[in-house]
């Protein structure tokens, strides 16, 4: 069952909704048009009590001026692109600099600060749609982006498509913040974490991706046992917090018959979450920057507060070959299709 409401008005007058999606057994989901963006996720902890364990927040207008990315779907490129710019079949294209001297999700007007068309499809999914006009913040081609959202027996599942008339970067991702224990519930430092991962980037001073990529083992980016998150952050205060307040890196994820890219578990609730995606990578974000600020039911969130399991292509892959992925440049006029399922569950 899917229930539409106006979610508020947007700055020109058009109005913006939301849509709950509910699976058989009570849990939800509630998404936006704006952003195509997740508001909340209500799902059963160890003692069957629905907790939301999305960050956001309850008016539209907080997410016009959101800086956080909260739940957003991020595009045309998630992720920084190195001196904001790129060559592409001979001519050089220039971004917006938006995060020091790198481009940031997407640039200053973002598909996170875009008002998508939607439509019901069945009981369980919603279609989000929007079209990014040729050079919009700085990138060729005219580009199309279908997200069909589905939740059912508690699996949020976005499946995109997208096509471009002209070759074109594009790297698309949902920027959910998770907290396992319920927002406003403090930090997530005690989560149980385990990524699918033998190999990670080591980011430079700006946080930009850099190759080759480094194994994990002896690193605190060893996540292929599942540990509490706070141990890598503690035990290595000097290249982990000095260096980025916190994780805020990418992994390649290895390459399984079922798409597993990450788990984790919420030390208090027991809530279990599960990432697939047939995408190559997946940057882990631990809130490190996200400050102090209102979110949903006067919740004051705090750095650490919720974690962004984001999967997606290289971050700057159009101008870094060696981290071999051809999926982040797209041909012209040649579909593209690419996957990311949130599972939930108790232990």
């Amino acid at each position: 069952m899917i229930k539409k409401n106006v979610f508020g008005v947007l700055p020109d007058g058009r109005n913006s909704y939301s849509y709950t999606i509910f699976d058989d057994s009570g849990q939800s989901v509630v998404l936006s048009d704006y952003a195509c963006a997740i508001l909340q996720i209500n799902v059963f902890d160890k003692n069957g009590k629905l907790r939301d364990v999305a960050l956001g927040y309850d008016l539209l207008k907080d997410y016009l001026n959101d800086k956080r990315f909260f739940g957003a779907t991020i595009g045309r490129y998630a992720n920084r692109i190195a001196n904001a710019e790129f060559t592409l079949n001979g001519k050089t294209y220039k971004l917006a600099e938006n995060d020091g001297k790198n481009h940031l999700h997407g640039g200053v007007s973002g598909f996170s600060r875009k008002l998508f068309n939607s439509t019901i499809k069945d009981d369980n999914s919603v279609m989000f749609q929007y079209f990014s006009p040729d050079m919009e913040e700085g990138y060729p081609g005219n580009f199309n982006l279908n997200v069909t959202a589905t939740f059912t027996n508690g699996e949020l599942t976005f499946n995109y498509q997208y096509l471009s008339d002209k070759d074109t970067p594009a790297n698309i991702t949902n920027h959910n913040y998770f907290n396992l224990n319920g927002h406003g519930t403090g930090n997530i430092l005690s989560h149980t974490l385990m990524i699918n991962s033998d190999e990670y980037c080591h980011g430079d001073s700006g946080l930009l991706a850099q190759a080759p990529l480094v194994p994990v083992e002896n690193t605190p980016f060893d996540f292929r046992t599942p540990r509490k998150i706070f141990s890598g952050i503690s035990t290595h205060s000097k290249e982990i917090i000095n260096a980025f307040g916190g994780y805020d890196h990418c992994f390649r994820i290895n390459r399984s018959g079922n798409n597993f890219a990450a788990c984790a578990i919420g030390d208090v609730s027991e809530i279990k979450l599960e990432v697939f995606s047939d995408m190559p990578a997946m940057q882990l974000y631990t809130g490190n920057q996200l400050g102090i600020v209102q979110g949903k039911n006067g919740e004051l969130y705090n750095s650490f507060d919720g974690f962004a399991l984001e999967c997606q292509h290289f971050p700057n892959a159009i101008n870094e070959p060696l981290f071999n992925d051809s999926g982040a440049l797209i041909k012209a006029e040649t579909l593209n299709e690419a996957f990311i399922k949130f599972k939930f569950s108790t232990l």
